[in-house]
């Protein structure tokens, strides 16, 4: 009798249940992740959608409240840029409709501001669309401009070689991202933000948690057999 038992509990899939469990939760654990993304896109979305209609506020009080701490990326700001030299400014690199595109970078002088410059982003350079290595080109900031915030980080490209390159200037610390320039800058097209932002983290999550009901059949079913056998 006991022989037998301890036959049983030798069949028991002891590596195969643990091996399950590990990937059962990381599979939980990436859907229940996805489902958080979701919830951060829904408010991005909503943002973006009250921004079509929000006022441009000065750029002083907001990058006041960057400095805080505060969350400012896509508040709608107006700057006044002071005349006055600007080291040249690389070019940025991006993706947009499956091309490659080059954003046009230059620096806002702020007088009597805590900051001493605000990088703007001008928008894409029409004749580099699909260029590999463009070579250098200088753009001056206009006199005034009127876009939204957003943290380099978000940006991605070589945005933070841009602030490096005015780092004795007190650069703020987010970047202008221009959608009306005066004067209008030459030869570039104003994109302050992404042609199209998906949203399809409902669906990746809904991906991860049936893999891990699927995941469980597959043991149970081989659990099944191991202990009829």
């Amino acid at each position: 009798m006991s022989e037998a038992v301890s036959a049983k509990k030798s069949r028991f899939p002891i590596v195969l249940t643990i091996v399950t469990l590990i990937a059962f939760t990381i599979l939980c654990g990436l859907g229940s992740w996805q489902m958080q993304r979701l919830a951060w896109k829904e408010d991005l979305l909503a943002r973006i959608e009250t921004l079509k209609t929000a006022p441009a506020v000065p750029l002083a009080g907001v990058l006041a409240r960057a400095d805080r701490g505060e969350d400012v990326d896509f508040v709608r700001v107006a700057a006044d840029c002071a005349p006055g030299h600007t080291a040249p400014l690389p070019l940025v690199y991006g993706v947009r409709d499956g091309d490659m595109v080059w954003r046009a970078m230059a620096a806002c002088r702020l007088a009597g501001q805590a900051h001493g410059v605000v990088l703007l982003d001008l928008g894409l350079v029409d004749a580099l669309t699909g260029q590999i290595q463009p070579s250098p080109r200088t753009f001056v900031a206009p006199s005034r401009a009127v876009g939204v915030l957003m943290a380099p980080k978000a940006l991605g490209g070589d945005r933070e070689k841009a602030l490096a390159a005015v780092a004795a200037d007190r650069p703020a610390s987010h970047i202008l991202m221009v959608e009306t320039a005066t004067p209008a800058v030459a030869g570039v097209t104003p994109a302050p933000l992404p042609a199209e932002i998906s949203n399809r983290h409902l669906e990746y999550a809904l991906t991860w948690f049936g893999l891990a009901v699927t995941l469980l059949f597959i043991y149970a079913a081989m659990l099944w057999r191991k202990m009829r056998s």
